[in-house]
């Protein structure tokens, strides 16, 4: 038995998940592995620790390569393993040297970077294609090749690539393919790759009701499908939430989001797949730091994003699978901390729902609407209070009206957005056929005439009413 006390002291870690108890042994043995387990589980640590422990670091050459879907996920791994990498130094002077190699970034510096022959590699399968085709990278002295969130590797159209990397890399070599979900590509792609293998599989319901049992709250909210979109904007307008993640199926779908609640003056943005790489190390790295509120993703997007303190998930479209709902919802209630995982039902999904959380064993109950919507009732009695006692209003014209089927929201949100009001600077709104009136601060609006505005993506003229 490899005895791994001191690294795990080290590292501050008390106890190993269920995946790590299950992988480090065989990994370290040199076994082939095909885990199954679900996103937060634990998975990096558990192949990355037996892989840089059994590293023979006199030898300057990749023993180690790492592949994975997105950049994102890629640098999380670099960050654990260079963690590790540094206790293994400290207790016996081991120097590993660690490189990420992903596209998005110039193969020119990349390619400089691998002629340092790194004893551990981290790619993205294009880029690493690019680099083998190159000859920019000694393979001869090769032992592991990992694949993690091979099915998402799949999902996104890697699977050629992948069997193309083996026709670069030795035909003995350690593997490891851990994976959410199994699919039918993923089963050519093991017996492509796995031989003797030790199968290794974690309960979808491991991570929510283990080491964090009570960490995470189910609740939905039955609505409207109509209705669907105010619900979601009431619940973030509370500020009962400081940060959060909001899931949908498709791209338009968030698209379609995020420009009606940034219409209500939310700090919200969104995950697609389609993103360039620059805009999307843009937004996480804001959303990281606090300086974006809320995030709203595809599930294929949002695979490998890992946030410290998530409070809230919420699933704006239900997930069509069981361990989709696991993935999601274990983004939040990590390490200790509780979180929610609130579900938005339309009426005709309440059953599918309740089913889902049978299926899964997990206790759910209806969202508590009345603690967050009472607050911000009682916050809109406040601000108009305010405004009756603190503020003097001006009337504005606006040339649209019942016709566009704009609506009090859509204005509000606009006028904080593009006229940097805020609530209480916008009272009473009168919206008739072909126009609207809209009573604002005037000191807010001294210096504004005739100005343009964008409601619902429509430009709207605004001028002092008459």
């Amino acid at each position: 038995m490899i005895n791994i006390d001191k690294y795990l002291k080290l590292m501050n870690l008390t106890k190993l998940t269920a995946i790590q108890e299950k992988c480090i042994e065989p990994i370290y043995n040199a076994e082939s592995v095909f885990a199954l387990a679900p996103t937060g589980s634990g998975k990096t640590m558990a192949f990355l620790l037996p892989l840089l422990l059994k590293l023979d670091t006199s030898i300057r050459s990749p023993q180690v390569i790492i592949l994975v879907p997105t950049r994102e996920l890629g640098m999380q791994i670099a960050n654990v393993a260079q963690n590790i990498a540094n206790c293994l130094f400290e207790a016996e002077q081991k120097n590993i040297l660690i490189r990420s190699v992903f596209g998005g970034t110039a193969i020119s510096a990349q390619i400089l970077e691998m002629q340092k022959n790194p004893h551990v590699i981290i790619a993205t399968p294009g880029r690493m294609i690019d680099l083998l085709q190159r000859e920019s990278i000694e393979t001869n002295q090769l032992k592991t090749l990992i694949l993690d969130e091979a099915d998402i590797m799949v999902g996104m159209g890697f699977a050629d690539q992948i069997e193309e990397i083996v026709n670069y890399v030795p035909s003995h070599l350690q593997i490891g393919f851990f994976s959410a979900t199994q699919n039918e590509k993923i089963t050519e792609l093991e017996k492509l790759f796995l031989r003797n293998v030790k199968f290794v599989k974690i309960d979808l319901r491991e991570k929510i009701v283990s080491s964090d049992k009570n960490s995470i709250k189910h609740e939905y909210l039955v609505t409207k499908k109509d209705e669907k979109k105010d619900k979601l904007i009431q619940i973030l307008s509370a500020e009962h939430f400081n940060k959060g993640i909001i899931f949908c199926h498709t791209r338009e779908t968030v698209q379609n989001l995020v420009t009606e609640m940034k219409q209500h003056g939310l700090n919200i943005d969104g995950l697609t797949g389609e993103l360039g790489q620059v805009h999307r190390n843009s937004i996480m790295r804001n959303f990281k730091t606090g300086n974006l509120k809320f995030l709203v993703a595809t599930n294929i997007a949002a695979r490998g994003i890992d946030v410290s303190l998530l409070p809230i998930v919420i699933h704006f479209d239900i997930p069509y699978q069981n361990d989709e709902y696991v993935h999601r919802s274990g983004r939040t209630g990590r390490a200790g901390h509780s979180g929610l995982s609130l579900a938005l039902c339309e009426e005709k999904n309440v059953n599918y729902y309740l089913n889902m959380m049978k299926e899964l064993q997990l206790d759910c109950s209806e969202f508590k609407k009345d603690s967050v919507f009472k607050k911000i009732q009682k916050e809109e009695i406040k601000q108009a209070e305010k405004v009756k006692n603190d503020i003097k209003f001006i009337k504005v014209f606006i040339n649209k009206g019942k016709r566009e089927k704009i609506r009090p929201v859509d204005i509000v949100g606009s006028f904080i957005k593009e006229l940097n009001l805020e609530k209480e600077d916008i009272g009473n709104i009168f919206i008739f056929d072909h126009f609207t009136h809209v009573e604002i601060n005037s000191k807010k609006y001294l210096e504004k005439r005739g100005i343009k505005v964008k409601i619902k993506n429509m430009l709207a003229s605004v001028t002092i009413a008459r």
